[in-house]
């Protein structure tokens, strides 16, 4: 058992050591575009940063704290 058990973690620790571009098709459905992924989210991240802001500094974004305080009864 205990030489299944070295073979599985020899056999696990040298997987790293194939190149996944040959082991994956292209075309297979199940393939993604890491690098279009990451600017495209890139490019989202950035335009809802953007409007994040037009939004704050536009003034529609009324904050409770600009309003006048009642004054507590004592």
């Amino acid at each position: 058992m205990e030489r299944v058990t070295w073979g599985l973690l020899f056999a696990l620790a040298g997987m790293p050591a194939f190149e996944a571009n040959d082991l994956v098709d292209k075309y297979s459905p199940f393939y993604y575009d890491w690098e279009g992924l990451q600017l495209g989210g890139t490019i989202c991240a950035g335009l809802l940063c953007i409007v994040g802001f037009l939004f704050i500094l536009s003034g529609k974004c009324k904050c409770k704290n600009n309003q006048k305080q009642s004054p507590l009864p004592e």
